[in-house]
C-alpha cells in the first residue's frame, strides 16, 4: 500500500474517532484507530485480535501473519505509518509550531514555553520526555484544530534520529538550547552533536521559521550566521535581543531583563543556576514572538516551578537540597556545580555516574572531579557508581551503588547547609532523600 493510499484510509477514521490512536491495548477505549507497534520486548501484533474485541475502529498491524486478515489494515511497517500518519495530520493542524531540541534544558524550555505561551493561546506540550521516535509523532497526533499553539520537544542519541523527527514538522520557531557532551556513546564526539541537533535550524530555514538562538553557545553562535529570521539571548552579551544580567544563581535565580538594550525590570524564579537563565530568556523570547510584552512574558516564565526531579530545592530537616537526578551528562553537570559553588555556607555534593558516554566516560567522570577540586570543593563530594569508582580510584569518598551509600551514611552523619544531588536516572540518587528524611 503507498503511504498515500494509507492516509486516505486511515485519516478520516482518525477524524472520526475524535483524534484518538491507541497503541496500548490497556488504555483501549471503543472508537480508538489501534496500530499495531514492535519493540525490542514487545509485539503489538499479539493484542491485534483483542482490540478488535475492545471496540476499535480500525486496527492497524505489520505482521505477515495477520496480512491477509480482512479485519485488519496491513502496512510494512507499524512506526512508519504512525510517522507518516502524524506528519499529514499536523500539517492539517491551524497551530503555531514550535520544535525544540539540544543538549541540555529541552523540558525545562519546553515546559516554560508552555507557561508562557497558555496566556496567549490553547498551548499543547510534549508530555513528559516524549522526545524520541514514538513520543514525537504521538504528540503530533494529540493535536486538535482548538490548539492555538504546540511545543514539541525533539530528543536523539544516535546520528540521523533528528533528521527523522524534523521531517514530520513544518515548524514556525524552533529552539537549540545549547550544544553539549551528550549521549557520546552514541554521538562520539561534540562535533557529532552539533552537526545531530543543527537539524533543527535547517529545518526552520526550509520552512522560513523563527530560531531563537542562544548566541553565548560557541557551537550554536557559529551556526546562526545562516539563518535569516532569529532572535537571540544571551546572560554575557548585552547586545542580544533578550540579556539576563544575573545576580544571583543559587538557590535561587534572580536577574535583571533587558529587551533590545532596554532594562525591562528584575526578576526572581523557582529556578536556580545561570544555565536556567537560558530556558527562562527562551520562554520569554517566544512570547513576545506570539504578542505578548516582555514583561508580561518573563514573569510568565518565572512561574513555572521544577518537579520530577529535575532542579527541585526541597528543604529536609533544616538542610536545602537541590535534587536533579533526572538525567546527566558533562556539560549539564559542570554547569550545575558551577552554580551551587556559588553558594555560601557549608555545601556537600553527592554525584553519580554520567551513563552512556562511552570511551569517554573515564576522561569525563575525572574531569569533573577536577572541576570540584578546581572550585575548592573536591573533598566536599561523594561519588556513586562504577564509572566514578574506576576512574578515580583514590578518592576518599566513593560508593559503587546508591545503596553502600546510604548504608556508609547511617553511621557517617553528614552536617551541611546545602546538599547537591545529581546523575543519570539509573544511578536512583534520589534515594539519598531517604538519609535526609531519617535524620
Amino acid at each position: 500500500m503507498e503511504w498515500s493510499d494509507f492516509i486516505n484510509k486511515i485519516y478520516p477514521a482518525f477524524i472520526e474517532s475524535n483524534y484518538q490512536l491507541s497503541t496500548d491495548s490497556r488504555s483501549l477505549k471503543p472508537g480508538d484507530v489501534f496500530l499495531c507497534l514492535k519493540g525490542d520486548r514487545f509485539d503489538g501484533n499479539q493484542f491485534a485480535v483483542q482490540a478488535i474485541e475492545q471496540g476499535a475502529r480500525i486496527v492497524i498491524v505489520d505482521s505477515d501473519a495477520l496480512k491477509s486478515d480482512s479485519r485488519f489494515v496491513y502496512v510494512e511497517n507499524s512506526l512508519t505509518a504512525l510517522q507518516e500518519l502524524a506528519k499529514h495530520h499536523f500539517a492539517q493542524m491551524p497551530c503555531k509550531k514550535i520544535i525544540v531540541g539540544g543538549s541540555n534544558g529541552k523540558t525545562t524550555t519546553k515546559e516554560v514555553s508552555r507557561t508562557v505561551l497558555s496566556a496567549a493561546g490553547i498551548t499543547l506540550a510534549t508530555p513528559g520526555n516524549w522526545n524520541n521516535h514514538i513520543g514525537v509523532p504521538l504528540t503530533l497526533l494529540s493535536v486538535t484544530p482548538a490548539h492555538e499553539y504546540a511545543i514539541i520537544e525533539l530528543g536523539t542519541n544516535h546520528p540521523g534520529e533528528m533528521k527523522v523527527l524534523c521531517d514530520l514538522i513544518s515548524p514556525d520557531a524552533g529552539i537549540i538550547t545549547n550544544i553539549g557532551k551528550e549521549h557520546l556513546e552514541g554521538f562520539g564526539d561534540i562535533e557529532t552533536v552539533a552537526k545531530e541537533e543543527s537539524e533543527v535550524y535547517l529545518r526552520l530555514m526550509s520552512n522560513h521559521g523563527l530560531a531563537i538562538v542562544n548566541i553565548d553557545d560557541d557551537w550554536l553562535n557559529s551556526m546562526k550566521k545562516r539563518l535569516n529570521n532569529q532572535l537571540t539571548i544571551s546572560t554575557l552579551n548585552k547586545e542580544a535581543d533578550f540579556f539576563a544580567q544575573i545576580h544571583e544563581e543559587m538557590p535561587l535565580l534572580t536577574f535583571d531583563l533587558y529587551h533590545q538594550q532596554v532594562l525591562v525590570g528584575s526578576f526572581s524564579s523557582s529556578l536556580s543556576g545561570r544555565y536556567n537563565a537560558y530556558n527562562l530568556l527562551f520562554g520569554t523570547a517566544l512570547g513576545v514572538s506570539y504578542g505578548l510584552n516582555a514583561a508580561e512574558s518573563m514573569s510568565l516564565a518565572c512561574q513555572y516551578v521544577p518537579s520530577n526531579n529535575r532542579s527541585e530545592w526541597r528543604t529536609i530537616n533544616g538542610i536545602q537540597i537541590f535534587l536533579d537526578a533526572y538525567n546527566a551528562n558533562p556539560s549539564s553537570m559542570s554547569f550545575a556545580i558551577q552554580s551551587f559553588a556559588t553558594l555560601k555556607g557549608n555545601k556537600q555534593l553527592f554525584l553519580g555516574d554520567m551513563l552512556e558516554l562511552g570511551d569517554h566516560s573515564e576522561s569525563e567522570h575525572i574531569a569533573l572531579l577536577e572541576l570540584c577540586n578546581t572550585l575548592g570543593i573536591q573533598e566536599n563530594t561523594f561519588l556513586v557508581g562504577a564509572e566514578f569508582c574506576e576512574a578515580c580510584p583514590n578518592h576518599p569518598y566513593r560508593f559503587k551503588t546508591i545503596d553502600a551509600l546510604l548504608a556508609w551514611l547511617d553511621t557517617h552523619p553528614i552536617e551541611c547547609d546545602f546538599a547537591f544531588i545529581k546523575g543519570s536516572r539509573g544511578i536512583k540518587m534520589e534515594r539519598l532523600l531517604e538519609h535526609f528524611q531519617s535524620k
